[in-house]
């Protein structure tokens, strides 16, 4: 009988929506990134390897990226890969593959899934936008499921950055981008660092659900360390919307996905 693997890497639970699906349908183990990083290296013994991770800035996270090379023995197993996005996912599932082939391995399917937008911009992304992407997902799912299960090889989606350049999300999320980089230029990336206002109350769930563990709380209030990963997973579980990026309006709106629980996202770490 194969053995079935699938690492996932979630901040608002998108990810981890998408990797508890096809865990569940495959007979896998779920297992978070998170939970093995620890570890000098990682000696793959599945059959079927499966990464589930978000988009950020067209690519996937730094995190999966460390991650992959601790796996020794990848050359053998039928390698998938998903990766959510927001925005656009323009090649971030090809230079994934490029990784993986650094460690021996390669993609044999890779899946793109548009979900909420949750970064710089996102308040411009309405409810009836988020129910389209869910939808969306209920019907690509089984698609993704009966490739994988059949094992078959070769689809490895992708965008066009130049059409995805001018598609209607990334246009509506321009000026807060564009504000971004003039407040780093002007004012220097530690303005943008998070910190939380005086609505926090010290309860310490961002210390909770940060994956990486780069928050403590002192004197009542959250102190990040040196090893963000920039999910914002602070910043949208936070429930009195206290954290931001150095109290900067950049027009993030507070989300998580409807489905998953905070219980849901520290399974597994």
């Amino acid at each position: 009988m194969e053995k079935v693997d699938i690492y996932y890497f979630s901040g608002t639970g998108n990810s981890f929506v998408v990797a508890e699906y096809l865990a569940k349908k495959l007979n896998g183990r779920l297992i978070a990134v998170t939970s093995r990083m620890n570890q000098t290296s990682i000696t793959v013994e599945a059959n079927v390897v499966g990464f589930v991770f978000p988009t950020y800035d067209f690519k996937p996270p730094r995190i999966m990226e460390d991650f992959v090379r601790k796996l020794k023995h990848i050359g053998s197993a039928y390698l998938f890969a998903v990766c959510t996005y927001g925005l656009a996912a323009s090649r971030s599932l090809h230079h994934f593959d490029k990784v993986l082939q650094s460690c021996g391995g390669h993609l044999s399917a890779g899946f793109t899934v548009p979900m909420p937008h949750n970064g710089i911009g996102s308040g411009a992304m309405d409810a009836a936008q988020h129910r389209r992407m869910y939808e969306s997902w209920k019907i690509k799912r089984d698609e993704i499921y009966a490739y994988i299960d059949a094992r078959n090889e070769g689809k490895i989606e992708a965008s066009n950055w130049l059409i995805d350049f001018f598609r209607p999300p990334v246009l509506k999320m321009m000026p807060y981008a564009l504000k971004f980089l003039m407040v780093m230029l002007f004012k220097g990336v530690n303005s943008l660092v998070l910190k939380a206002d005086s609505n926090c109350d010290g309860c310490g769930i961002c210390k909770v659900i940060c994956p990486v563990n780069n928050i403590e709380i002192i004197d009542a209030k959250p102190r990040w360390s040196d090893h963000c990963v920039s999910c914002f997973a602070c910043l949208h579980w936070c429930p009195e919307e206290a954290i931001s990026l150095g109290g900067i309006n950049m027009n993030i709106k507070r989300y998580h996905h409807p489905e998953v629980t905070i219980a849901d996202m520290l399974k597994g770490r």
